[in-house]
């Protein structure tokens, strides 16, 4: 679907013009953007296997509860923000009740740090269910919260709901291989939001900064599939000085890579291997330790330690404190100063990018080698939302329809409209970031084992380079908490199947 949109949006730059383009602040959407969207022509496009509207009586409000650390919600608009964005809810809105009667309403939660497997959401969705309310007939729920509400037994199958078939286009197909149970799938993502795209991981990197050094163009090694993890530490290792010759390398110098702690566990589903994994029975397992996995974080650590070419703007290598070590400002300075090659970080920050004169573009994370057939790329836990159902809807059958029809308009409007005011309207100026788009969002990688919080994995592989731990001895270690609680999740998981099948 996505080569589908693109091929409208990459006709719309030759009459467009381009503009100059972990727990921070949010960015605001731009109001200067056209709100006029194309909807691109497609043939033979997948579509909602839904009966006419005309023999349909669904008429009335269709509450839907958004919450997580970093919401976004996708569902509310009244046409006056003025964005591309904006207008593509509202339209989206506007046509589900013109043409159904729903009238999409929403409660929307957005509290930094309130989805932590327990937050705001859960506790919102787990006491409606508890109590026997029906105040939700659908919910965007933040990734570590949703996880809980999925073992717990408070969530339905999705792949049993009446109207919703995963296998259209415009759910994430990729999903549904990583997150798909015993046949049955509790929450997902797709062209219903915005919210995976935005926290999808990507590189930035400085395009006037390849000319300087006289290095490979990036976009012909990812055409020509050699963009790996050693032509990139390569290209990294060739940028660093220390500009003010004050013989510490720190946010006043220049770096082939912008680091964070954060990019430790992305780097890992860049590589397409995950912490936790479902096997053959239909229970999740731990896939964390291997050779591959090893030499995988030997080489990233070992690059990220060379001090005089990587900046980690999360952790002090100096003093050895963790914490904002350079803000937004410092940082899209270093990239507009040309003191920043490459730059990990999700796709949201392109709005803290929008107006630096540096010439930059978008990449997949590196491949780990060249035997590696896909690009892998992590949906930030920590910032992204997760669609699901309360096991307690009034009308499974409504709210079945209803997501269809959403999660079908936003493939004609919602995602559209993103990538024009990602690609066409604002930020980006080459038509290989596009493609580069289309590569990264169609590969991305869901890790039950972060989503789960197996064995605290995902936070000590995120620590790995200043805690100073290796691979091996950090599995072993955190191997027993992780066994034990993938028991009681796989058993409760079971218990709950077994109770639905018996209704």
């Amino acid at each position: 679907m996505m080569k589908k949109v693109l091929a409208l949006l990459l006709a719309l730059l030759t009459v467009l013009p381009l503009f100059a383009a972990c727990g921070e602040e949010k960015p605001t959407e731009d109001t200067t953007a056209s709100t006029e969207v194309s909807e691109p022509v497609t043939e033979a496009e997948d579509t909602p296997d839904v009966p006419a509207a005309e023999e349909l009586d669904i008429a009335g409000d269709f509450n839907i509860l958004v919450s997580g650390n970093w919401a976004w919600n996708d569902y509310e608009s009244d046409g006056t923000e003025g964005t591309v964005i904006d207008s593509a809810i509202y339209r989206r809105n506007k046509y589900m009740l013109d043409t159904y009667g729903v009238n999409i309403t929403n409660e929307d939660i957005v509290k930094y740090a309130s989805s932590m497997g327990s937050g705001d959401g859960f506790m919102k969705v787990y006491n409606n269910y508890m109590s026997g309310s029906h105040d939700y007939d659908a919910a965007m729920v933040g990734t570590y919260d949703v996880a809980t509400l999925a073992y717990n037994g408070i969530l339905h199958d999705l792949n049993s709901t009446p109207h919703i078939d995963l296998s259209k286009d415009y759910w994430d197909q990729k999903a549904n291989e990583d997150l798909s149970m015993k046949g049955q799938m509790y929450y997902t993502t797709g062209d219903i939001s915005l919210s995976d795209n935005r926290s999808t991981n990507v590189l930035f990197f400085n395009k006037e900064m390849i000319k300087m050094y006289g290095l490979d163009n990036p976009y012909e090694l990812v055409k020509n599939d050699k963009w790996t993890f050693e032509t990139f530490s390569s290209m990294v290792k060739q940028v660093g000085e220390d500009l003010n010759q004050d013989g510490v390398y720190d946010g006043n110098d220049c770096f082939g890579l912008l680091s964070a702690n954060d990019d430790k566990l992305a780097m890992l589903a860049g590589a397409r291997e995950r912490i936790a994994t479902i096997n053959a029975d239909g229970e999740i397992e731990l896939s964390l330790y291997s050779e591959r996995v090893v030499n995988i974080y030997d080489q990233y650590v070992a690059l990220c330690s060379d001090f005089s070419h990587v900046f980690n703007w999360q952790w002090n290598y100096l003093t050895g404190a963790s914490g904002l070590v350079a803000s937004n400002e410092d940082r899209v300075a270093m990239m507009n100063t040309n003191r920043a090659l490459f730059y990990f970080h999700m796709m949201f920050y392109i709005d803290y990018l929008r107006d630096i004169e540096t010439d930059f573009g978008i990449l997949p994370f590196p491949k780990f080698d060249e035997t590696q057939k896909e690009y892998g790329h992590s949906v930030s836990a920590w910032h992204s939302e997760f669609l699901c159902v309360p096991e307690n809807v009034e009308d499974y059958a409504r709210t079945g329809l209803v997501l269809e029809v959403l999660a079908y308009e936003g493939k004609k409007l919602l995602t559209p409209a993103y990538y024009e005011k990602t690609l066409v309207g604002q930020y980006t100026r080459d038509e290989e970031s596009a493609e580069m788009l289309d590569i990264i969002f169609a590969t991305r990688v869901f890790d039950l084992g972060i989503y789960y919080d197996i064995g605290t994995y995902k936070d000590r592989l995120c620590n790995i380079l200043k805690e100073g731990n290796s691979l091996a001895s950090l599995y072993d270690t955190y191997k027993p908490a992780a066994e034990r609680k993938l028991e009681v999740i796989n058993e409760l998981f079971s218990e709950n199947m077994e109770k639905s099948a018996a209704k």
